[in-house]
């Protein structure tokens, strides 16, 4: 069984982005997902106001773990809702994830979800 825990460290999260081949993003907060100390995947993001954005969700192995990458996002998409930020977007890479998270794409193409209930409820947003 994985755990996901919060990037304590600049320095660590560096190093984590790295090994998960994304671009380090220091103004991004991070969760990091291990099993038995072994690191399978990233995921960094930010809160900006009035929504927060995804900007990458990768994991070591290739391909990535999906349940893994799922997890993740839910992660970072739970802290964003405990924080009272209702809306939030990820970046258009990361293939079929923004779907399993149950983001929508609109009109312009960028993906979207709303958190309004989104964590509420039994089964909503199952992976």
């Amino acid at each position: 069984m994985f755990e996901i825990y919060s990037v304590q460290t600049k320095k660590e999260q560096e190093e984590i982005c790295g090994l998960c081949g994304v671009g380090f993003k220091i103004d991004c907060l991070a969760y990091a997902a291990r099993e038995n100390d072994k690191l399978l995947g990233v995921v960094q993001f930010r809160i900006l106001g009035e929504y927060a954005v995804i900007y990458d969700l990768a994991g070591t192995g290739k391909p990535a773990a999906p349940e893994v990458l799922t997890v993740l996002g839910k992660s970072a998409l739970n802290f964003v809702d405990l924080c009272g930020v209702k809306n939030a977007v990820i970046e258009p890479e990361h293939d079929n994830l923004p779907q399993l998270l149950g983001f929508v794409q609109d009109k312009d193409g960028v993906w979207r979800v709303n958190l309004e209930g989104y964590f509420s409820g039994c089964c909503k947003n199952t992976i």
